[in-house]
C-alpha cells in the first residue's frame, strides 16, 4: 500500500512590522501628488532660481555667498518635508479613528509612530537629495567632497526635531487645520531665522527663538564655515535637542489622552 507524501511546506516569510508600517507610510506619501510635488520640487527648484539664475555672478564671485545658499535652501528642504509628511497626515488619521484601529490590531504600539518619523527622514533626505547633486556636480556651494558628506549627515540628523514638531501639531489639531498650523508654525522661521538672506543687526536677537536657525548653524559648523556662524554649535545642538523633547513630551501626552 503506497503512502502518500506531501512537499515539506514553504517557511513562513516573516517580515518585521515595523518595516511593513514604515514602507506603507512612505508609499502613501510618494503616491499622494499634493505632498510629493511641492515638498520634492519647490526646494530644488528655489536653489536654481536663487543660486543659479539670479545670483548666479555673485555666487561665482563671492564662495561664501554660494556656501550661505547651499546651507539655507538645504536646511529649508529637509525640515519642510520632514515636518509636513508628518503632521498633516497624523491629524487627519487621528481624526478619522485609524489610530484607535492600529491599537486594536496584533501589532507593536509603536510601530505606527516610528513609521512615521522614519518616512519624514526618508521625505527629508529625498528633498534633499537633488539639491546635493547640484552642489557637487557644478561645484555652486564651493564645498569640498568632505564638507558636503559632513554637512549633509548633520541635515539628515536635524529632520528628526521637525518630525518631532509634526507629531505634536498633528496630535494637536484637527486633519483640516493641521495644514495651516504646520505652515502657520514653520513658514515665519526660514524667513526670520535669516535661512536666505542677512537679516538687519535689530533683528538678530530674535533668530535664536527659530529651530531652523540652530540647524543652519549647526551645517556652517559641520562644514567648518566660520562666517555665518553666530553662537557656538553646542549651544545651537543644545537648543535643538530640548525642542525634540519637548514637542515629543508633548505628542506622547496627547496621544495618551485620545487613546
Amino acid at each position: 500500500m503506497s503512502t502518500l507524501t506531501h512537499p515539506p511546506a514553504a517557511p513562513a516569510r516573516r517580515t518585521s512590522p515595523y518595516a511593513v508600517e514604515m514602507r506603507l507610510e512612505l508609499l502613501r506619501l510618494l503616491r499622494s501628488p499634493a505632498f510629493a510635488l511641492p515638498m520634492f520640487l519647490l526646494p530644488v527648484g528655489t536653489y536654481l532660481l536663487f543660486a543659479f539664475a539670479v545670483a548666479g555672478e555673485a555666487v561665482a564671485k563671492d564662495p561664501d555667498t554660494g556656501r550661505f545658499m547651499f546651507a539655507g535652501f538645504s536646511v529649508m528642504a529637509v525640515t519642510m518635508a520632514a515636518l509636513f509628511a508628518t503632521a498633516p497626515h497624523l491629524a487627519l488619521e487621528r481624526e478619522q479613528g485609524l489610530l484607535t484601529l492600529k491599537r486594536a490590531q496584533p501589532a507593536p504600539p509603536g510601530a505606527w509612530l516610528a513609521a512615521k518619523i522614519v518616512a519624514g527622514l526618508l521625505s527629508g533626505a529625498i528633498a534633499y537629495l537633488p539639491i546635493l547633486v547640484l552642489a557637487a556636480c557644478t561645484g555652486q556651494a564651493h564645498l569640498s567632497g568632505t564638507q558636503l558628506a559632513a554637512m549633509s549627515a548633520v541635515l539628515l540628523a536635524g529632520t528628526l526635531p521637525f518630525c518631532a514638531l509634526g507629531v505634536m501639531l498633528g496630535s494637536l489639531t484637527s486633519g483640516s487645520a493641521a495644514p495651516a498650523y504646520a505652515n502657520l508654525v514653520y513658514l515665519p522661521g526660514i524667513y526670520l531665522s535669516g535661512l536666505f538672506f542677512p537679516l538687519p543687526k535689530s533683528m538678530h536677537f530674535q533668530t535664536v527663538l527659530w529651530p531652523q536657525f540652530h540647524l543652519d548653524q549647526l551645517v556652517f559648523a559641520a562644514g567648518g564655515v566660520a562666517k555665518f556662524r553666530w553662537i557656538p554649535p553646542e549651544m545651537a545642538f543644545a537648543v535643538l535637542l530640548g525642542f525634540t523633547v519637548l514637542c515629543s513630551g508633548v505628542a506622547l501626552w496627547r496621544l495618551r489622552q485620545a487613546a
